[in-house]
């Protein structure tokens, strides 16, 4: 994208704004792992491996966080849920899994994911051991519950609720879908 992608706007709001805000009004704290510039009432933390990928953000935001369940969100999720970050939380809770996961038929998504805490010893052997792919250390993770984009219908459009900004035409796509 050629400049952070967690300042550009999608609607009245950044991709940064628009993510804390929904994760702020299903959950107590709210962490941005990495640096960057957080709106207020979000803690930001650097990781302690930077350059490493958003695998150290989720060890360095797991290690920081206070709660036994975290919800992991990418940054650049313009049409993150407060619905869907409530049921994988609750899928989570119910099931005992160390993450509940959205699986997109056959494409997980491990950073838009509910986690236990009690997966940030298994992360930092992940990277110790040179894992750096979200998708790659959640195949090692066991249990997880992955959930359907059946189950996602209800909670909305799987297309929106997943999609992250990668490209000046997933830029585009965004803001058209906000009329923006």
């Amino acid at each position: 994208m050629g400049r952070d992608k967690l300042l550009l706007r999608v609607g009245a709001e950044t991709l940064v704004e628009r993510v804390t805000g929904v994760l702020s009004a299903r959950c107590d704290e709210v962490i941005l792992a990495g640096g960057g510039t957080a709106p207020p009432g979000v803690l930001t933390v650097g990781d302690d491996r930077p350059g490493q990928g958003p695998l150290a953000g989720m060890e360095a935001g797991l290690a920081a966080a206070r709660f036994p369940r975290v919800f992991v969100a990418a940054g650049d999720m313009p049409f993150l849920s407060t619905d869907l970050v409530a049921h994988l939380l609750r899928v989570l809770r119910e099931s005992g899994a160390l993450a509940a996961v959205p699986d997109d038929g056959g494409r997980t998504h491990p950073l838009c994911a509910a986690y236990s805490r009690e997966v940030l010893p298994r992360l930092r052997s992940a990277l110790d051991g040179g894992v750096r792919a979200a998708r790659e250390f959640l195949r090692g993770l066991d249990p997880v519950v992955y959930v359907p984009r059946a189950d996602l219908r209800s909670l909305g459009d799987p297309d929106l609720l997943l999609m992250n900004v990668n490209s000046p035409d997933d830029l585009a796509r965004a803001r058209a879908a906000v009329g923006a």
